[in-house]
């Protein structure tokens, strides 16, 4: 994370966030509106309500409050996303500041965005999302720990690294156990309930044409839980943040009445120069990104699939 970029950032939130200011939305489709998870979930220090929406669904149910008293992040990883195009031009065109968050500046979707901020991986990506978090949470006043917590993710790429290494023998046996299976089911919750639809959704449906099912950690206890047999492959994201007791539940479920379990517990993680009171945000953006991320592999090498590789997506219209 540059200076440039943080001033880019700041200077996008101290021109958009105004006294007349309603509603934050985050938009996107799929994985770019998933991984919205951990900021959204530090966003709820917000006064500002924050609502995410699916783009197309934000635009073709045009909500009221949309206009110059709201404020719009929108995110397309390679900014290819037609939806998320439109979707930045709908808000443009209400009067909505848009504030875009993509790899690529000449792509569909910058085309249509006056604010673009870049990045390059997936790790980035969660960094920048919690920089605009803080920024928008300091120009409520309600960021208190703003200073600390941009320093820390500064110098965050240690954590992110030391993650990958310190679970990267637990991720592989996870995809050895899970890569034949016919359905996995993913849990998390809170921050992470974005990073298991993530990693069901885009990285083993998506890329891998593999049968999976993303449940939140809370509501797989309200029906999903029924098709638990013994045998079941599931795979549990738990964080150190407010609701690991949601986790902590459903996993003592499957310990029971289940025998194909697999935890990622972030407390198991060291995260070098991060204070004990920012482990709960760092973990999440270090879970839902390059950990979920190194499964993904894990599985790409045992599957012989690579993850690049689509039969639908931007081959065929649809």
């Amino acid at each position: 994370m540059t200076p440039e970029i943080e001033a880019q950032v700041t200077a996008f939130v101290d021109k958009a966030l105004t006294p007349a200011t309603r509603v934050i939305y985050l938009v996107g489709c799929g994985g770019s509106l998933f991984m919205f998870g951990a900021m959204r979930f530090l966003l709820e220090r917000s006064p500002i309500p924050v609502v995410a929406l699916n783009a197309d669904e934000f635009m073709l149910r045009r909500p009221a409050a949309l206009g110059p008293g709201s404020v719009v992040i929108a995110s397309s990883t390679n900014g290819g996303t037609p939806e998320t195009a439109r979707a930045v031009r709908f808000a443009r065109e209400a009067g909505a500041p848009v504030l875009l968050v993509t790899k690529d500046p000449d792509s569909l979707v910058a085309k249509e965005a006056e604010d673009v901020v870049l990045h390059r991986s997936v790790e980035a990506k969660q960094v920048l999302q919690g920089l605009i978090a803080y920024a928008l949470l300091r120009a409520q006043g309600v960021a208190g720990d703003y200073d600390e917590a941009l320093a820390v993710f500064r110098s965050c790429s240690e954590a992110f690294e030391t993650s990958v290494r310190e679970l990267d023998e637990r991720l592989r046996d996870i995809a050895a156990a899970c890569v034949d299976e016919p359905c996995v089911y993913v849990l998390g919750s809170g921050p992470l309930e974005g990073a298991a639809q993530t990693f069901a959704a885009c990285y083993l449906q998506e890329m891998q044409t593999k049968h999976a099912v993303a449940t939140g950690s809370g509501e797989f206890l309200h029906g999903a839980f029924e098709v638990v047999d013994g045998t079941v492959p599931v795979i549990v994201l738990l964080g150190e943040d407010a609701t690991r007791p949601m986790g902590a539940r459903a996993i003592s479920f499957l310990e029971r009445y289940n025998e194909r379990n697999h935890v990622i517990d972030g407390a198991s993680l060291s995260l070098p120069g991060v204070p004990a009171h920012l482990r709960a945000t760092v973990g999440s953006f270090v879970m839902a990104s390059c950990v979920t991320a190194r499964l993904a592999q894990h599985f790409e090498a045992f599957s012989g699939r690579p993850l690049s590789e689509r039969r639908y997506m931007w081959r065929v219209e649809y």
